[in-house]
């Protein structure tokens, strides 16, 4: 029927050896409903006024294309009650104004992919979710939704790979709180209003998030679950998918986890540097946590504060004979041993002898670390803001 002008058209409830209608235009709906086909329905570039209806259908093209909608033009696709489709359901960059509407239906291509939909466009939803199996990769890359992608409670099973590529798509929400999922999902570079993902995190599959931006990441779990996720990224480290955490934590106003996460950061960006950068790294890390941990500075400066006016107070250095000199006081020397820029007007007359030298030369190298190590941290923190 390629190319046929038709008006509201049914094949409820026939048995047929393949449906043939490319590019055909139909006003009103396309009625397929508990149809059984053996050798696929071939609907590309058609224009349905109405729906495509799936309800009940069994569409069987083994190892082939059961359903190719490439370009089609509908107000939905509907394939809900029972609907099982043995072979690839296309829908490259269909358009449907009201939706994709697969809530438990089965898709079998456990050779390549179950459902292929890159570039679909869709105002409104594509639901993928309660019951719904999938035998076989399912693609939604650089797809345009409105509304909300939902593959809750879903079962998606790709003999090989991930189970669901999303790279590069723009939905308004994307539920991925699979019941079963035997492969990960490719998120990188999508656009994501709200990223719904499961309760406990140990249920979720790995992601791929370089790339992602997203608005919000429901629910809120302590981030110490959020970074154990982005620790199982299939890519390994990448800074983008931390940053975006951060980000997300700050619009809420959890600035002390986003520092968390921008710290953890860090620490995984360590290893991928030489081994001079990585001994640079730690001290950073150990003495104000690159910066997002400046109190740990005061810890230190108090330690090496109290430890050298110890040891001065025991071991008096001397003046110059015959100089006049301030009152020796082993606290403002220790500060002034310390601390590279202030001058207490202490270091320069007392000179420490014997073993209180080295302390002293061991209080100038700490002060300048920790002044360093502040320094670049705080910096680092201020250019990222």
């Amino acid at each position: 029927m390629y190319g046929a002008k038709l008006r509201v058209t049914s094949f409820g409830g026939s048995s047929l050896p393949g449906l043939g209608m490319g590019a055909t235009t139909v006003d009103g709906n396309l009625d397929l409903m508990n149809c059984r086909v053996q050798g696929g329905v071939n609907v590309h570039d058609a224009c349905i006024s109405g729906s495509l209806l799936l309800q009940g259908a069994h569409l069987s093209h083994a190892g082939d294309v059961a359903l190719d909608g490439a370009r089609l033009e509908a107000k939905g696709v509907v394939g809900t009650d029972g609907f099982r489709a043995d072979g690839e359901l296309r829908l490259l960059r269909a358009r449907l104004s009201e939706g994709l509407h697969l809530r438990g239906a089965t898709l079998h291509a456990p050779d390549g992919e179950a459902l292929s939909a890159p570039g679909i466009q869709v105002p409104t939803d594509i639901d993928c979710g309660e019951g719904f199996r999938a035998t076989g990769a399912i693609t939604l890359t650089s797809a345009t939704v409105g509304g909300s992608v939902s593959f809750d409670t879903a079962s998606l099973a790709p003999a090989r790979g991930n189970a669901l590529s999303c790279h590069h798509l723009q939905a308004g929400e994307l539920l991925l709180r699979p019941a079963r999922a035997t492969g990960g999902a490719d998120l990188r570079h999508a656009a994501i209003g709200v990223l719904r993902l499961h309760d406990d995190h140990r249920e979720q599959p790995p992601l791929q998030l370089d790339g992602l931006v997203y608005g919000s990441l429901e629910p809120h779990l302590p981030v110490g679950h959020r970074l154990e996720l982005l620790s199982r990224d299939p890519d390994g480290y990448r800074p983008q998918p931390y940053q975006q955490l951060a980000t997300v934590y700050q619009s809420i106003g959890q600035d002390r986890d986003a520092r968390t996460v921008l710290l953890t950061r860090q620490r995984h960006r360590r290893a991928t540097l030489p081994w001079y950068a990585r001994a640079w790294g730690h001290v950073q890390d150990a003495t104000v946590g690159y910066g997002y941990l400046p109190e740990r500075a005061a810890v230190w400066l108090l330690a090496l504060l109290a430890t050298g006016a110890t040891v001065f107070a025991l071991h008096r250095p001397t003046p110059p004979s015959g100089t006049p000199h301030p009152v020796f006081s082993p606290v403002m020397y220790s500060l002034d041993l310390l601390l590279p820029v202030i001058d207490f007007g202490q270091e320069r007359v007392f000179q420490p002898t014997g073993p209180t030298q080295w302390i002293a030369w061991l209080l100038i190298g700490a002060g300048w670390l920790l002044a360093t190590a502040l320094a670049a941290g705080i910096t680092r923190v201020l250019s990222r803001q």
